[in-house]
């Protein structure tokens, strides 16, 4: 089984590289270096870390060169290793969306709109925003008059 998982990094990566006509043999390590920052966003940096492991192995049967010592990789994996402590560490703020509002100015408006009551004589005028909005959720569509689809 660690074979086949060994294929399945290894094909990842020539794969990779041949998507944007890079070398897979003999791979430079920058090529290695970037297909480690590529996963980034969709690895944990553990598999990551495997997953280079894996390929230098491949690399090595292929060509005899341990591309995974090299230090542009072994500071890729050490700065994707502490970008990924870094984000556990932050906390992310917990924001309710209808009780916060994005700033101050928005907040401002708000109150003043809940504070405004409509005068007894005058029917309420509609807000532009809103009627733009209650279109846009409904679920039966507009009929447009010929007039307007003639030119």
């Amino acid at each position: 089984m660690a074979r086949r998982q060994d294929n399945k990094a290894w094909e990842d990566f020539v794969a990779w590289c041949a998507g944007r006509g890079l070398d897979a043999v003999p791979a430079n390590p920058w090529t290695l270096a970037a297909y480690a920052r590529w996963c980034e966003p969709h690895q944990t940096p553990r598999a990551i870390i495997k997953a280079v492991t894996e390929i230098s192995r491949v690399h090595e049967d292929k060509t005899r060169k341990r591309i995974d010592r090299d230090p542009l990789i072994q500071r890729t994996l050490n700065m994707i290793e502490s970008r990924h402590k870094e984000k556990k560490a932050t906390p992310k703020p917990k924001v309710d969306l209808f009780d916060a509002p994005d700033n101050e100015e928005t907040s401002q408006k708000t109150k003043a709109r809940a504070k405004k009551k409509p005068s007894a004589g005058k029917p309420a005028k509609p807000d532009a925003k809103a009627s733009r909005l209650k279109r846009g959720l409904s679920t039966t569509p507009r009929l447009v008059s010929k007039r307007r689809l003639k030119r």
